[in-house]
């Protein structure tokens, strides 16, 4: 199993927690992927606290009502933006590690994203998982 692939499933079983304490607020994120990651300051989208670019950076879109809680979720389309923004602007040849985690697939922002996202994959390690009930699946791009 991949170290990433563990990422996400750990991310899957920490939501599941989460959602019987009524969710996850936008604020919670970088403690709780860091607490997962456990590499040290990481990246988080969504997130309302924004520090330097760091070698990994985890992108969460969360649609289902029962993970999330209150305001700044983000869902697929805008994930993918970020994921862009993020690993062809901001963070260019600094983070080289992309995480995307969500449990809502938008195939047309995909189309829509795909050559950047292979140009990405092309210079960094990018994975992509879909949560559905107990599983995190890999999309492969």
């Amino acid at each position: 199993m991949s170290e990433y692939r563990r990422i996400a499933e750990e991310i899957l079983v920490t939501l599941e927690d989460l959602k019987h304490q009524g969710g996850i607020h936008v604020d919670q994120l970088p403690h709780v992927f860091s607490n997962i990651v456990r590499q040290g300051e990481i990246n988080c989208y969504p997130s309302s606290t924004k520090i330097q670019c760091c070698q990994l950076s985890l992108f969460l879109s969360l649609n289902s009502p029962s993970y999330r809680k209150g305001k700044g979720h983000i869902d697929c389309r805008k994930a993918m933006e970020k994921i862009v923004q993020h690993m062809q602007g901001a963070c260019f040849q600094k983070t080289n590690v992309a995480l995307f985690v969500t449990d809502n697939w938008n195939a047309t922002a995909f189309e829509e994203w795909r050559a950047n996202l292979e140009h990405i994959k092309g210079t960094c390690h990018i994975e992509i998982y879909l949560l559905s009930g107990r599983t995190a699946s890999e999309i492969h791009i």
